[in-house]
């Protein structure tokens, strides 16, 4: 029995978008699970998000080879790219941290969380351009998770957690300056 182009269309929809989901469940999860402020469990959180980075990459790449790109599927990888790598960094580096209710630590997270919902309507507006105007959300947020998983697996009981706080607060506006900043990459084929 012959398929129906309308079956194809929405099998191959599907597949992206179950990507695209993925991807944020990763996130979700590394948010409930750096609740528990172990070291073990900031570590699975921390892996999660990088692992969550390769299905964003993933996703847009099978869009593209079954032809299955299109407006919908771009708006909900920026929410979920925003739970993901604007959301559960943050989070994590708050149940890392021991003065995570700082204030500096509170408007820092608020700017890097702001800076990177603006990246990403920036970037839906922007429409097909050779260039990506900014850091890319995904990268600011392997960045993050990164650094707070060296932080555990190396640094934590050697370093009092204040210094790792005080460069995670940097790291983190530093991220939120490139995100919103006009720089342009080209973007890889």
């Amino acid at each position: 029995m012959p398929k129906s182009r309308f079956n194809e269309r929405n099998l191959s929809h599907m597949l992206p978008n179950a990507i695209t989901f993925a991807n944020m469940a990763l996130g979700v999860i590394a948010i409930y699970i750096s609740k528990d402020t172990s070291s073990n469990n900031i570590k699975i959180a921390s892996i999660l998000i990088l692992i969550a980075g390769a299905a964003d990459k993933l996703d847009g790449y099978v869009a593209r080879k079954l032809g299955a790109t299109s407006q919908l599927g771009k708006e909900l990888d920026s929410l979920c790219d925003l739970v993901s790598f604007g959301i559960a960094p943050m989070l994590l580096w708050w149940n890392m941290s021991i003065n995570s209710s700082s204030l500096a630590v509170v408007l820092a997270s608020l700017f890097y969380i702001g800076a990177s919902a603006y990246r990403l309507a920036r970037f839906n507006i922007n429409g097909k351009n050779k260039y990506i105007e900014g850091l890319p959300i995904t990268i600011a947020g392997i960045v993050m998770s990164g650094k707070c998983l060296y932080d555990v697996i190396y640094r934590l009981q050697f370093i009092d957690n204040t210094v790792l706080n005080s460069e995670n607060l940097i790291i983190a506006v530093l991220l939120s300056v490139l995100m919103v900043s006009n720089f342009k990459i080209k973007i890889p084929l």
